[in-house]
């Protein structure tokens, strides 16, 4: 189904949930073209996106029909312009598909992917990615997509290493980078590189190794709960035993306020579930 949306995004129309630009050929110009008027996909659902994509097109379009006007045989004084200027109109080309990767931004990437793969996704999505863009913006600044560069890759890489992020740390953050540019470019067919794809760093570096918790530790911490002498401490000192399998197979586990516990100093040394 198309519908004109002329009214609320200019100089566009929606098929299928994608907007279109579309611009009627003035009638001096018609000469000039096959069709009498201009359709071209502006790539997007989004109907911001779609709105200040669909202006740019205008703008150049009249830009562009300025100069064609220019160059008319019948133009009065064209005869007094300097050489070179009335080819300048023919150099001039319109192409929706740059001024599309200059109009998407970073922030526009972040919405878009998070709005479109975040749907039912816990908040950490939403705040691992917003969090790998504001430090994208610290370190490189706030840019368009295609203004992005290797170098700026770099840079951000080590602008996290110098924050003293770990290695799995500067891992998981350019992992979500990448995902939000790999994304954009893919929702909108952007004629782009992912520039944070392929870089090097030490996933190491930083990471100590866990430890398991010290045998003498572990049985500080029961003989404390059974001075403390409640439910809850009674789940810690018995390392987490199934207490619905305590209630059905040992006749002293008992329900107090529908909360089952088993006395500790009761409790069989080798006895689990």
């Amino acid at each position: 189904m198309t519908r004109l949306l002329t009214k609320k995004v200019p100089y566009t129309f929606n098929r299928a949930g994608y907007y279109y630009f579309s611009r009627r050929v003035p009638a001096d110009l018609l000469s000039h073209y096959s069709y009498p008027r201009i359709v071209q996909g502006l790539k997007t659902r989004s109907a911001q996106t779609a709105k200040s994509r669909a202006l740019v097109a205008a703008a150049k379009l009249d830009e562009y029909w300025s100069h064609l006007r220019m160059t008319a045989p019948d133009l009065i004084g064209r005869s007094l312009l300097k050489s070179g200027y009335g080819s300048f109109a023919r150099n001039t080309q319109l192409d929706v598909s740059s001024a599309t990767e200059q109009c998407i931004s970073l922030p526009e990437a972040l919405e878009t992917y998070v709005t479109q793969k975040g749907a039912g996704r816990p908040k950490s999505f939403e705040a691992a990615a917003q969090r790998a863009c504001t430090y994208l913006v610290d370190a490189c600044g706030a840019k368009t997509l295609a203004e992005y560069t290797r170098a700026d890759a770099l840079r951000y890489r080590d602008y996290l290493i110098a924050k003293g992020l770990v290695g799995s740390s500067v891992g998981r953050v350019i992992s979500s980078i990448r995902a939000v540019f790999n994304f954009a470019i893919s929702e909108y067919a952007l004629d782009l590189k992912n520039p944070f794809v392929g870089m090097y760093f030490d996933k190491s570096a930083g990471v100590s190794k866990r430890l398991p918790i010290p045998i003498e530790d572990i049985l500080k911490v029961q003989h404390l709960c059974r001075t403390i002498d409640d439910d809850l401490r009674y789940w810690n000192a018995s390392g987490g035993r199934c207490w619905a399998a305590e209630e059905r197979y040992n006749p002293r586990c008992r329900h107090t306020n529908k909360t089952l516990f088993f006395p500790l100093h009761q409790y069989p040394p080798d006895h689990s579930c």
